[in-house]
């Protein structure tokens, strides 16, 4: 028997027989007080007037299960709406990633190539006025000129530094390793916490997007680090099969606090693994801190570049 039939034979099954019992037992009373005729005359006009009863308490009840079916395709209809929008929402995040990196690349070269060389030229010509001709100005010249030429050492070397941090050019020229190594050196020249590289030689060079999102993850990991966990030691390892790539970063800091909301680097970290194919899994404990991610080296989606 079909289970909606079953269903509907469970809802209606004890209103029946309580409106079929009631006449009978009257019946049955007045039959056994007033005799056989009195209780059958009962029974029968009491019928007579449930069934009608019967029918209109029932008739809500019989109406409820198309509502619910109806309710359920609309519950369906929403379903399928969200899982459009959160598929939309991913292609929109994509998009903003690829700008987002597109605009790191222009900048780093506006850095390097513009500023950098128009602070250079300011160095050259503060250099020649310690040469000015005009002994009783010497002094004050050459004191001046010194200043301009520290003040533009300072500023092209962090303009170096910013234009290495929005693309460093080793993820381009050399690979993942070395630009993992790269961004770890630059990160922790204190000597804490002390940072251990486990980086193993890949035999291959991974898509430029797995390159990417890994150095990505790798980089808002550490920064992290630094910035909240208070701790003594950090593993970085990065590994390679002929199936995926995998990054690990651990260490024994004080862990996420209870309740923890996620963060806007901790949402994009995760969303860079999943639209390459990806997972990333954080777990937290004071002392035992994780972030591992997996990334397919085959699944090559349209992703950032």
């Amino acid at each position: 028997m079909p289970s909606a039939l079953l269903s509907r034979l469970r809802f209606i099954a004890l209103p029946v027989a309580a409106w079929l019992a009631l006449p009978t037992l009257a019946g049955l009373l007045v039959a056994i007080m007033l005799g056989p005729q009195a209780g059958a005359a009962v029974s029968a006009a009491l019928l007579t007037v449930g069934v009608p009863l019967l029918w209109l308490a029932l008739r809500p009840r019989l109406s409820d299960r198309p509502e619910s079916e109806g309710s359920r395709t609309a519950g369906d209809v929403l379903a399928s709406q969200l899982h459009r929008q959160r598929d939309e929402l991913r292609v929109l995040t994509r998009r903003l990633m690829t700008a987002q990196e597109d605009e790191r690349t222009s900048l780093s070269r506006e850095l390097h190539d513009d500023i950098g060389q128009a602070i250079t030229a300011i160095k050259l010509c503060a250099s020649s006025l310690q040469h000015e001709p005009d002994p009783p100005r010497t002094a004050v010249v050459q004191e001046t000129a010194q200043e301009i030429a520290d003040i533009a050492d300072q500023t092209v070397a962090k303009l170096r530094d910013l234009s290495l941090l929005l693309r460093p050019p080793q993820l381009d020229a050399l690979g993942l390793e070395a630009a993992l190594r790269w961004q770890a050196g630059a990160m922790f020249r204190a000597e804490s916490p002390r940072l251990t590289l486990d980086i193993t030689r890949l035999d291959r060079r991974p898509h430029h997007a797995i390159e990417l999102a890994c150095f990505r993850i790798a980089q808002e990991a550490l920064t992290n680090v630094l910035r909240h966990a208070r701790a003594r030691h950090v593993l970085l390892r990065l590994e390679c099969d002929d199936d995926e790539l995998r990054l690990h970063v651990g260490d024994d800091g004080r862990g996420l606090p209870p309740g923890h909301a996620t963060g806007l680097g901790l949402i994009t970290m995760r969303e860079r693994a999943e639209q390459l194919g990806g997972t990333l899994s954080i777990t937290s404990q004071p002392g035992n801190t994780r972030v591992d991610v997996r990334l397919p080296l085959q699944t090559l989606p349209d992703a950032p570049h």
